[in-house]
């Protein structure tokens, strides 16, 4: 595959790679009036939404290593660089040696080691290689979804009695030197209704159509390469004579299965365990583990000698061989006659747009690409390239095994990360509202600490989100106990916020550490959106390789947590312009800010977000018109409602205008459109977000944020009025941010498959800021003289 891969001419050499990190063991309103916008605010706004986009989109372009080749200036690929298989050739291409897939099921990076595994070591030092995610349309992906999956270039599955259990291929019935699968149109049909409406056997069609043959060895393999029909032109249950059989074979699949054969049959298997991942591969004894490591890389050596020179090998982790899923193992090279060798480097894809991060699907695009021919049907995947990495074999292998280690171990805490910040912001409801009720009278030292612990928790409270980012700063992954070394990394960056807004004069006011908190976690989310996006990866609010919804952009929750942050942070802003006499500049700067928070959402290849557009415009415009001193009426809603759909509509078509290869999932969507196959993806959206009402856990945060908010807050107590509306005469445009986060979030549950989940996490960033000013406010009764409140007959809404 050397002769075919491209080195990506924007990679920056010598990062520092992640310290050494897993064993075998851990496989883990006072407003403007209208009208009165400065024209010197506005034009220097303009020019700094400008400016932001060009920094954002520049270092994206170079800091994503995962990227597609770069062009020269008239458009065509640079001449240094060979053919990448991302460009298909208009005409399909004609190779005289096979391209050969090796699917090894449970085959990961922390397996292979120059003791046991000579063979894969050595070609892991003389290619290109990389984690494979291998999500299927099941969560626990068996062989032979894996298979299947490669088969359709979509997310497949193989239908099981029992979830926990992976069972057999059919065996291939021989007619002739080929064979046929029974039963292959029951796969056929059950995929084509799937919500993913894989078809399986179209690698197989797309081969045969252009006159190639394809050749199987094993049961699995056969599943991979077969066509609509279950047919596959050379057929063989082991390797035994292969070498006879690849003379004008044009794609060949071998199964090498020894790891799956460590664990019990189907039918040995307990049907009451309770498993649902079956049994665990740190179950098995190391002995054992190392004997079938050995044996698979033995089997290798003798495939690798079977092969001709110049053919194209590329060896896979299809899927696990037991156990929750993983990251597998993914090498490709050419094989030549001092072995296989190639670009040295990390496989990449536009599909993840991950240095040496690829996904399952992107395998059928990669081996047509090798083999020169173009399928009718569309495929979710794109084609491998290389990017560069370090040369020591160790170094690069260690890297991918971290990523493996961070991925596994983020993926099974998140269920208690939520659970417990749940808990946590319901305790911090409780405590406040119990808080509120006790201490309205009474001493007035001790009110006094009531009300500054509760506006400290409140703080903590709402920074927990971004401090999940900013721990990713730190490699937690490399501790003993990298779990523990993840919840201390993120309680440290958590009270590092918090630190940073009581620390300074705007501690003193009532929005100051609002601000702060809701400014640092608007910034840092979009500097990293800037740069990669790599500290929502593998983190426990961002997105996770394994589960494989998102690779690249703002996940939904990391949506919530920005948007809202940002609506908050410009109401702080708006505040402290208003106070200082700047009253005219408060318009435009929040229309900066929003401007350059829609772009770095909606902008292919930066947060390339979706819904995530369709929800913001109609709360930052909600929160400009409360500033501004505009009045909110349904009208103007359906206005800003028909421009977010307008600005979605274009920066899709603009993507669409892109080739195939280099489209985010925007470009992909139009297309659907335009093709009329956009009816699958948004019913499998909508199912997606309604079936999220059933997250009990966040349903309640959600309900509970918005009792605290508009019933506790805002329910008269001893200081005569609710603390929510003594907050809003001390700092009016807390009134807009606040509202503003709330249409936001209403959209977002609406437009976004993730649900509950997006009220539910902007609730937990806007509830604790704002009793954060409630407390503030709360406050004052006993700090002297009140100060005079800014006007707010223009930030009411409606």
């Amino acid at each position: 595959m050397a002769g075919r891969f491209a080195m990506a001419a924007s990679v920056r050499r010598g990062t520092a790679d992640a310290p050494r990190a897993a064993t075998r063991g851990t496989r883990a309103a006072g407003a403007a009036r209208p009208g009165t916008i400065g024209t010197v605010p506005a034009r220097w706004c303009a020019s700094a939404v400008a400016v932001a986009a060009l920094l954002c989109a520049a270092p994206a372009a170079w800091a994503d290593p995962g990227g597609a080749p770069t062009a020269d200036a008239d458009g065509t690929r640079a001449a240094a660089a060979p053919q990448t298989p991302g460009r298909q050739p208009d005409v399909p291409g004609h190779r005289e040696e096979p391209v050969v897939l090796v699917g090894v099921p449970g085959l990961l990076w922390q397996d292979i080691t120059p003791e046991h595994t000579p063979t894969l070591w050595e070609m892991a030092g003389r290619s290109a290689i990389g984690n494979v995610s291998i999500r299927t349309a099941t969560s626990r992906t068996c062989p032979t979804d894996g298979w299947l999956s490669v088969s359709a270039g979509q997310r497949a599955l193989a239908a099981r009695e029992d979830f926990g259990t992976c069972e057999a291929a059919p065996e291939p019935e021989r007619t002739g030197s080929g064979a046929i699968i029974p039963g292959f149109d029951s796969y056929v049909r059950q995929n084509a209704a799937s919500r993913f409406a894989a078809p399986a056997g179209s690698l197989g069609d797309t081969v045969r159509r252009h006159g190639g043959t394809t050749l199987a060895v094993g049961p699995g393999a056969a599943l991979g390469v077969a066509d609509g029909r279950g047919r596959v032109d050379h057929y063989l249950p082991d390797m035994r004579d292969l070498d006879e059989r690849l003379d004008g074979v044009s794609l060949a699949a071998v199964e090498l299965s020894d790891l799956t054969r460590l664990y019990p049959d189907v039918e040995e298997a307990d049907p009451f365990s309770g498993d649902l991942d079956g049994p665990d591969r740190d179950d098995v004894p190391e002995r054992d583990l190392d004997e079938a490591l050995t044996a698979l890389d033995g089997r290798l050596r003798t495939l690798i000698a079977m092969l001709p020179t110049g053919a194209s090998l590329m060896v896979v982790g299809v899927s696990m061989d037991s156990g929750p899923s993983q990251l597998t193992a993914a090498l490709s090279a050419q094989v030549a006659e001092e072995g296989p060798a190639g670009p040295i480097g990390f496989l990449a894809s536009e599909s993840t747009r991950r240095r040496g991060l690829v996904a399952l699907t992107d395998v059928t695009p990669t081996v047509l690409a090798e083999l020169g021919m173009r399928t009718d049907v569309p495929l979710n995947g794109r084609p491998w390239h290389v990017t560069g990495r370090t040369a020591d074999t160790d170094r690069a292998v260690q890297r991918l095994v971290d990523f493996n280690t961070a991925a596994v171990v983020v993926g099974a805490s998140i269920p208690g990360f939520f659970s417990g910040l749940v808990a946590v912001q319901l305790l911090i409801y409780a405590a406040a509202a119990y808080a509120l009720h006790r201490y309205s009278d009474g001493q007035r030292g001790k009110r006094a600490l009531v009300l500054s612990v509760t506006r400290i928790v409140a703080l903590a409270g709402a920074a927990f989100p971004v401090a999940s980012y900013l721990a990713n700063l730190i490699p937690w992954w490399a501790a003993e106990s990298p779990p523990v070394a993840l919840l201390g990394c993120v309680l440290a960056a958590d009270a590092l916020v918090v630190a940073l807004a009581v620390a300074g004069p705007w501690r003193r006011t009532i929005l100051g550490p609002m601000t702060v908190v809701a400014g640092a976690t608007t910034l840092v989310l979009f500097v990293d959106l800037c740069f990669g996006a790599h500290l929502q990866m593998n983190s426990p609010t961002g997105y996770s390789p394994i589960v494989g919804g998102r690779f690249y952009g703002i996940g939904n929750i990391a949506f919530a947590t920005f948007a809202t942050g940002m609506l908050m942070t410009v109401a702080g802003i708006a505040h402290v312009l208003i106070r200082r006499g700047r009253r005219r500049a408060a318009v435009p700067v929040t229309l900066a800010i929003g401007a350059a928070s829609v772009l770095i959402i909606g902008w292919p290849g930066l947060g390339t977000d979706f819904g995530g557009v369709i929800a913001l415009i109609p709360g930052l415009a909600v929160t400009t018109m409360m500033i501004a001193g505009v009045r909110v009426t349904f009208l103007r809603l359906a206005g800003v409602g028909v421009t977010a759909v307008a600005a979605i509509t274009l920066l899709a078509w603009l993507d669409h205008l892109r080739p195939p290869q280099e489209r985010s999932h925007f470009g992909a969507f139009a297309a659907q459109v335009v093709n009329g196959e956009a009816g699958t993806v948004l019913a499998r959206k909508l199912g997606a977000m309604l079936g999220t009402l059933g997250n009990w856990q966040l349903t309640l945060l959600a309900a509970c944020a918005l009792v605290f908010l508009f019933a506790v807050l805002n329910r008269p107590t001893n200081w005569r009025i609710g603390a929510l509306q003594r907050a809003y005469e001390y700092a009016p445009t807390l009134r807009a941010g606040l509202t503003g986060s709330l249409v936001t979030a209403l959209v977002g549950f609406a437009v976004n498959d993730s649900g509950v989940a997006i009220p539910a996490i902007a609730l937990t960033v806007a509830v604790p800021l704002t009793l954060s000013a409630c407390v503030w406010a709360l406050q004052q009764r006993d700090g002297g003289p009140t100060p005079e409140a800014e006007p707010i007959e223009n930030a009411r809404c409606l």
